[in-house]
């Protein structure tokens, strides 16, 4: 097997015929006259390691009839099954992990090639991606991202925020070298490896002259009384308890009728709207503290184990970190330990218990 990388790489093959690789794909041209490409390796390893061709989907980010067509597709090019299904999921047959075996070298030196080149380059600028959740990324990520503006000048950091669900398909479609997210909705995946960071107590915010800021002992009931801004997808572990607060404020029909009143990708956003409307946000106290500090919002004097951010750093499995990555990674421990040395003074200020769960 060959590989024929771009830009416009033409090798002979065994039939004599000239092959070129497009800009930005390599293709790996076999003796017996077909072609793969790195998408197609890619499409095998999502496979295998998501034992689910619905999780695989998610993970490359395109629809599951769309995958199949490729999976089949490839299969006719190679001319044999890759995958059978087994009440364990997906799992490849013998051409599948001969492909595998040989998929996992390819890519590996692929990135491997790419770090070289840039070494070679020196002075040339190279980019960090890291795709975030918006909550872990305002909590945590963004502090990260700017201290190593001064200590990597050469590394340009690209910061893709979003869904925290869309993290694990980001960094199979090697869109991003690390990920941050909440870890509490992820649901495993063998291809990525986890490291948790501490988690972080939340707390619900309200304007400073707010009714619920002059109340004595206050309920999760008596919270949802008034509109409630929020992310709009959270982890089933805060899902549970609001749903159930939800059922109480409506048995007592102080419920506010929208629910949430209003979703918003960015809760640094959500926290400056409290300034002018009567509505509550959960945040942590990373983003909140400017905002409390100003004495634009304050802490209601309620908070439960489960308000709170249990963040952690993904990436691929094996793959190697360049400088830049290593450098994030060890940036962000030391942020994780001063955020935690913060916010529990923030709550030993405000009365409230620091416990997270």
């Amino acid at each position: 097997m060959a590989v024929l990388a771009s830009p416009l790489v033409a090798a002979k093959v065994a039939s004599g015929r000239r092959i070129a690789a497009n800009t930005g794909c390599a293709i790996f041209a076999c003796q017996r006259g077909y072609m793969l490409e790195v998408r197609d390796l890619r499409l095998v390893q999502a496979i295998a390691e998501g034992r689910s061709l619905v999780r695989a989907s998610r993970a490359l980010g395109v629809s599951q009839p769309a995958l199949t067509r490729s999976l089949a597709a490839l299969e006719a090019k190679l001319r044999g099954q890759l995958f059978e299904r087994s009440r364990q999921g997906v799992i490849p047959t013998n051409l599948g992990r001969a492909v595998l075996a040989e998929a996992a070298d390819i890519l590996a030196r692929l990135e491997r090639l790419d770090s070289a080149v840039a070494e070679v380059r020196g002075g040339q600028v190279r980019e960090l991606r890291i795709a975030a959740g918006n909550y872990v990324g305002e909590t945590i990520g963004y502090r990260v991202a700017a201290q190593m503006l001064s200590l990597y000048p050469t590394t340009r950091l690209r910061l893709l925020s979003g869904d925290w669900a869309d993290v694990p398909r980001a960094l199979h479609a090697r869109e991003a070298a690390l990920g941050l997210m909440d870890l509490r909705g992820f649901e495993g995946d063998a291809g990525l490896e986890v490291e948790p960071l501490r988690p972080q107590p939340g707390v619900f915010l309200v304007r400073r002259d707010h009714p619920l800021s002059r109340a004595g002992a206050i309920t999760l009931p008596d919270i949802l009384a008034f509109p409630l801004i929020f992310l709009s997808r959270v982890p089933q572990p805060v899902q549970g308890p609001m749903a159930v607060a939800r059922e109480a404020a409506r048995a007592a029909r102080s419920a506010h009728p929208a629910f949430p009143a209003m979703t918003i990708d960015s809760p640094t956003v959500a926290v400056a709207l409290l300034r002018s409307c009567d509505a509550v946000v959960p945040a942590t106290l990373p983003i909140a503290g400017a905002a409390l500090r100003a004495g634009e919002v304050v802490a209601l004097r309620w908070r439960a184990p489960w308000v709170s951010l249990h963040a952690g750093v993904v990436r691929l499995r094996g793959r190697p970190l360049g400088e830049a990555e290593q450098g994030f990674l060890d940036l962000l421990r030391d942020a994780d330990r001063e955020i935690e040395r913060e916010s529990q003074a923030w709550l030993a200020e405000l009365g409230l218990s620091p416990d997270c769960g």
